[in-house]
Parts: C-alpha cells; sequence; structure tokens
C-alpha cells in the first residue's frame, strides 16, 4: 500500500467517526466519481466514510435521546433496502443450524436433524449471526465498481445481490441437547435446553466444551451444564476473504481482494447495532456508566470471572470494569495502535511470558476467554500488589498504580488519570447495582425458557422468556440499568416495557400498567410498571426475556435465569 493510501485510510477513519454526528449528505455516485479519479482501492476507503454518512447516519435517529444527535436521514428506498437485507440475512442466519449428538467438530457437515432456529441457551448463535449490515455493506461496495450507472437505484439488482450476499455468508451453528435439572423443597423440575458446540462464522471459527456442576440457588439447587472452554480457531478473516473472491467476481488482484475484505470488514463492524448503541451511550457519558449493572455481564463469561476472582482476590466487578473498558466484552477486539487484544487487552509482546506463567498455552489459547479473563487478572494483581481491602479500594493508591500500569502509563499516575477514572466509574457501578428479581417477593416459575406447548395458541413454539406469577397491580421493577426503549402495546405481549443495556434487551410484558417512557433512564430495582394480563395471556403473570443486542425481532433470546441467578 503507498504512502497516499496510508494516509487516505487514517483520513477515512477519522472521517467516519466525524460523520456520524455529521449533517453532510453524500451519494454512493461520489465513489464512482473516486474511482474514476483515484482507481478502486482508494474509492474504497473513501466509500467507508460515505457509507456511514449517507445511508446510516439516520440510524441514530430510531434511538432514545437522539435530539442530541445528527446525521443524514436515509432514504425510504435505503430504508426498504435495510428492511429487506434484515429480513433475508434472517432467515439464511438459521439455514445452517443443526442438531449433532455431542461436543466436537463438525464444519461444514450437515448433523442429525436441521433445528432452523436459534436456540443456545446463552444466546451465543445470536451474538455471531449476521446482521443486516453484512449482506448490504457488500452490496454497496460492488455498486461503486460501476462507474457509468448507480446501481443503488435497480431495485432488483439491489434485492439479488442482497440474497447472494446473505447465501454466501451464512453462519453454520451446531447444537448438542442437554437439561438443566432445578431441585428445592417441593421436589424437582426438569427443562430441556440446547448448547452450542460449535460456531463458523463472520465472526470466527469457535468450538465449546462444558462440564456438568451443581449449585446451590436460593433454597434448592440447579445442575447444568457450564461452560467450560471455549475456543476460538480464528476471527472468521478468512470466511470474509472466500466470499470476498466470490463476490466481487471480477477481482483477480490479491492486493485488491485484501482490502476489500478490509474495507467490507470495516463497513459491517461501522454499521453493527450493537456498535451504534454504544456510540450513543458513550456520547451520553453519564447515561452509559448509570447503565451498567451485573445483569450487562455476558453469561458465559460469568463463571470465568468468578474463577478469577477465587484465584487473584479480584472481585468480579472491579474485573467487569476493567473489560467494559477495555474491551465492551469483545473477545475478538484488537487495538490497532498497540497490538493489544482480546476481552482484558493484553499486549502480544509480553502474552507468551504471562500465559506461560499461569499455565496456559500462548498459542491455542490467544483466542480463550478464560485465558485472557484469568490472565488479565493474574497480571493486574500483580501490578497492584499484595493484598487490597475491596470495600474500602478507592483509596488504596496501589490500585491506582496497578490500574496506571496495566493501561500502558507506566508509573505515571497522573497521565493515567482519565484511564483509571473510566475503570473506577465502571466498576463502581458494577459493584452497586445487582441484578434485582422483576416482581419482588413472588419467586416462583409457572413456566421456564424452553421449548413448550403454548396456553393460548396451542402450538408447540421456543419459550423466549419465563413467566412469573403474581396478583394483577403488583409492582414490576427493572432488574438492570439501562434506557427504555418501547413502553406501550405492543400485539400478543400485551402493554410491554423493553429496557436496554450495553450487552441484553430486557423484556417485561402482559403488563396492566407502565410507569416509564420511551428515552428514561432506569437503574435495577426502580418501578416500571404492574404486573397484568394483556394480550396473549390466561392469567396475571409476568413474562420476563432477555435477548442479545442486535439480533433480530424473534431471536436472539436467552435463558433469562442465567442472569436472574447469578450462580
Amino acid at each position: 500500500m503507498t504512502r497516499r493510501q496510508d494516509v487516505a485510510k487514517a483520513l477515512a477513519k477519522y472521517a467516519a467517526r466525524k460523520a456520524a454526528k455529521a449533517a453532510v449528505k453524500l451519494g454512493v455516485k461520489a465513489v464512482a466519481a473516486a474511482v474514476a479519479a483515484f482507481g478502486w482501492p482508494l474509492a474504497l476507503v473513501l466509500l467507508v466514510a460515505v457509507l456511514i454518512v449517507t445511508v446510516f447516519g439516520g440510524l441514530y435517529a430510531a434511538m432514545p435521546g437522539s435530539g442530541l444527535l445528527t446525521g443524514a436521514t436515509p432514504s425510504e428506498l435505503d430504508k426498504e433496502y435495510r428492511d429487506y437485507a434484515a429480513e433475508t440475512v434472517q432467515r439464511w442466519n438459521v439455514e445452517e443450524t443443526w442438531l449433532v449428538p455431542g461436543e466436537g467438530s463438525y464444519y461444514p457437515n450437515t448433523g442429525g436433524a436441521r433445528l432452523g432456529r436459534f436456540v443456545d441457551r446463552f444466546g451465543r448463535d445470536a451474538a455471531l449471526a449476521n446482521t443486516w449490515a453484512d449482506a448490504y455493506a457488500p452490496v454497496l461496495l460492488k455498486s461503486s465498481r460501476d462507474e457509468q450507472n448507480d446501481k443503488m437505484q435497480d431495485k432488483d439488482w439491489v434485492k439479488d445481490e442482497i440474497d447472494d450476499a446473505a447465501k454466501k455468508q451464512r453462519p453454520w451453528f451446531y447444537y448438542k441437547e442437554s437439561k438443566v435439572i432445578y431441585s428445592g423443597p417441593d421436589g424437582s423440575d426438569e427443562e430441556t435446553v440446547y448448547l452450542l458446540v460449535e460456531a463458523y462464522t463472520l465472526r470466527g471459527h469457535r468450538q465449546y466444551e462444558y462440564e456438568w456442576v451443581t449449585e446451590s440457588s436460593g433454597n434448592g439447587s440447579v445442575t447444568y451444564e457450564k461452560l467450560k472452554r471455549e475456543t476460538i480457531l480464528n476471527d472468521g478473516t478468512e470466511y470474509l476473504r472466500q466470499f470476498t473472491a466470490e463476490f466481487y467476481r471480477d477481482m483477480d488482484n490479491d492486493s485488491d481482494i485484501e482490502l476489500a475484505v478490509s474495507m467490507t470488514r470495516q463497513a459491517q463492524q461501522a454499521f453493527n447495532e450493537r456498535k451504534e448503541w454504544l456510540d450513543w451511550l458513550l456520547a451520553e457519558g453519564k447515561t452509559y456508566y448509570r447503565s451498567l449493572s451485573t445483569a450487562a455481564i455476558p453469561p458465559e463469561y460469568f463463571g470465568f470471572l468468578q474463577e478469577a476472582e477465587e484465584k487473584t482476590g479480584i472481585p468480579v466487578w472491579f474485573l467487569a470494569g476493567i473489560i467494559t473498558t477495555e474491551s465492551s466484552w469483545n473477545p475478538l477486539a484488537v487495538n490497532e495502535r498497540t497490538g493489544c487484544f482480546g476481552l482484558t487487552q493484553l499486549h502480544p509482546d509480553y502474552w507468551p511470558q504471562w500465559t506461560q506463567r499461569y499455565g496456559f498455552d500462548p498459542d491455542k489459547d490467544m483466542l480463550n476467554p478464560r485465558a485472557q479473563i484469568l490472565v488479565g487478572a493474574y497480571v493486574l494483581r500483580d501490578y497492584i500488589g499484595g493484598s487490597v481491602d475491596w470495600e474500602n479500594w478507592k483509596g488504596d493508591s496501589r490500585v491506582k498504580a496497578g490500574l496506571a500500569r496495566y493501561g500502558g502509563y507506566g508509573e505515571d499516575v497522573q497521565a493515567a488519570e482519565k484511564y483509571i477514572s473510566r475503570v473506577v466509574r465502571a466498576a463502581a457501578a458494577f459493584a452497586l447495582r445487582d441484578v434485582i428479581w422483576p416482581v419482588p417477593r413472588y419467586t416462583a416459575i409457572t413456566s421456564r425458557y424452553g421449548m413448550r406447548l403454548h396456553p393460548v395458541f396451542g402450538v408447540w413454539r421456543i419459550h423466549t422468556g419465563i413467566d412469573i406469577p403474581a396478583p394483577e397491580g403488583t409492582d414490576v421493577v427493572s432488574v438492570s440499568g439501562g434506557v427504555v426503549v418501547q413502553a406501550g402495546e405492543n400485539g400478543a405481549w400485551g402493554n410491554e416495557v423493553r429496557v436496554q443495556d450495553i450487552s441484553h434487551i430486557y423484556q417485561y410484558a402482559h403488563l396492566s400498567q407502565i410507569d416509564v417512557q420511551v428515552g428514561q433512564m432506569v437503574t435495577p430495582g426502580q418501578k416500571i410498571g404492574e404486573v397484568g394480563s394483556t394480550g396473549a395471556s390466561t392469567g396475571p403473570h409476568l413474562h420476563f426475556g432477555v435477548k442479545v443486542i442486535g439480533s433480530g425481532e424473534d431471536v436472539g433470546w436467552i435463558d433469562p435465569e442465567l442472569i436472574l441467578r447469578r450462580w
């Protein structure tokens, strides 16, 4: 890559960050002009900024508090394409969902039965699935190659290309059947669940191993398969490279293919709904930290945090503050400037000696979230030095000194103040805001997460949450911090409230009364409504659901008890 292209790429990244809040309106034709003037590689770079402004800037308008944000408003045609891409991607996302006999390596083979839906109890399939942007971004990039015609005005062409992109990029998911056994004074209750054992996607090739555990829960116990190891075999770039070579059929230059891969990845990441949401929260400052609570910790990593606390003495909530600040819970995050990587953003130069010191393999465990968390905790413990009174940790200068070293500031605590402040604020939020049961004093569950015969519609379908019976008018409170993104009547759900934080959307359905409004900030334990029986309901109860941010409307739901019962 030439120096001119290096500079153009850097400027494009800067422009992309500014573009989301600017009212500049550019068009795809501008990219065609750039192709003619500067050549295809540079045009690809410029397109990243163009796409963000032209098509996706207006998506901020759907977010709470959008009056504080500016951006280009997408046209009706843009919206039509987005909706079509979302529907198409959702269909292809569940095409390769296979039930297999147990853990192992299956891709690219099929399993014993095609499930046709997301079923992982932890919601990892939804988190790894493609979004509308994964299919839409390559089509926009492809359209820019035609210097004579504006292909984006040709609906048939665009939709055909979206279909092709969604099909070629489709993820592959393999599941095994498992059980969750709840035992208490009144007997036991057994539920059938499904666990993801392998995923081959644009976001990486991953395999999962589990172990049976029995842990106390309230007045009883729960026996289930807990995640033991997540092995990330690759970050998905090779899959994207293969797709790029097939999708841009006229590319025969390796450097063009590599640049197209890089630009497509940037475009897809820039349009990711979760990233837009995090950007909005960060822009709001106080809103971001108020949205944090232990409910936001992804359930698949919670056990690793507990293990790290047991071995290092550093509390789960403090480690959560570190990870939230460093990577926003992305195990594939890489700092382009320093090379630091993973959930805890460890430096690649020191990774080999750290992993060997703490019992991991430098190569095999580089993309292992458990290793990233445990090694990060050990390193931080060593940087802090000695034991800490975590009841009075804010006054301990060693914690600040340790954070300064961890953040890459060496002994210069003063230079690290901004970084330290971010970690401290996040950690304090996690420490103070634990998960709250949504219906205080009413803890019985009449229908758990999983497949069931619907009591109203009489068909077998997945129950996307849990049902908690209580008298009509009983208070319903928020289990988490976050922003209200839905408050009103919603079909079969009746009166419904949805609250969103940095990781999940929390659903409260069939309410008799709603006490919050869209855009309002809530904290754990705050009243948001009252139990009712509105919508498709057979009696007063709360339907409580949890879903992964960025998943489609009917997918991405996880077992709420993974959040409510932080075993």
